[in-house]
């Protein structure tokens, strides 16, 4: 009898090539679990290990309540990189529980010029600032997929210090519920940067390697700036995706 973990390849393989020629083409949602596990005659963890392996290869995305959607025709290279299909804040979140945040360092800062002009704030302005690297869960190589910096308002900073060990989504989702307030705006920035000295041996790439930096700006109503987050992506690890419609 076949055991659970050649079980689960032999699903991920016949979906991967599903995937592949089309049958499930990128942005369509797959079948739901229960589904697939009678298509396949397995169990529903089987079927759910094998959404981990596609989802670990850059295949497909998981959004609670909304199934499982196809990102990409192929897997990324290395199998290690992550697709993300970003158009409203609620799948900006939805990243905070596709991936593992592993905490490197928490600070309080004061924003000097330099971090004001990173940030886009007024220098002197106090923050909680959040280093974390981000993993794939199940992917076996342990390689981040990159490194981030949240910069969280002063204002909420003792309150995130206390709740973030059981807050496993974005940080944004835990400001909230302290605020009582919801973001209302992300501003995106994505530049070509070089890895720096600091970060180049967490995210296990050498010094200057190619990479995506991505700024996040959080905003409450009227343009209030709450958190900013700073991710640095190593080139080969992460493909942003938008779809263009005619109106």
């Amino acid at each position: 009898m076949a055991t659970v973990e050649k079980r689960y390849a032999l699903v991920a393989r016949a979906l991967t090539e599903a995937i592949a020629d089309g049958r499930h083409p990128v942005g369509s949602v797959l079948p739901t679990e229960f589904e697939l596990a009678e298509q396949f005659a397995v169990s529903r963890s089987t079927v759910r290990a094998a959404m981990q392996e596609l989802q670990a290869s850059g295949l497909v995305s998981r959004k609670r309540n909304a199934g499982t959607r196809v990102e990409a025709a192929a897997p990324t290279r290395g199998g290690n990189g992550f697709t993300q299909a970003l158009n409203t804040i609620e799948a900006v979140q939805q990243f905070g529980t596709e991936t593992e945040r592993h905490v490197q360092r928490v600070a309080d800062v004061v924003a000097d010029r330099d971090l004001a002009g990173q940030l886009g704030c007024q220098p002197g302005r106090r923050w909680l600032c959040i280093s974390s690297l981000r993993m794939i869960p199940g992917d076996t190589t342990r390689t981040p997929i990159c490194w981030t910096d949240v910069y969280i308002d002063g204002a909420f900073a003792d309150e995130v210090r206390a709740k973030m060990d059981g807050h496993h989504e974005i940080f944004g989702t835990l400001v909230e519920k302290i605020s009582g307030r919801r973001f209302v705006e992300i501003r995106q920035d994505i530049s070509a940067v070089g890895v720096s000295k600091v970060m180049a041996e967490p995210l296990k790439t050498e010094v200057g390697a190619h990479a995506l930096s991505i700024r996040r700006q959080y905003l409450f109503a009227s343009s209030e700036l709450a958190e900013v987050s700073l991710s640095v992506h190593p080139a080969d690890r992460f493909r942003y995706s938008t779809r263009l419609t005619r109106s």
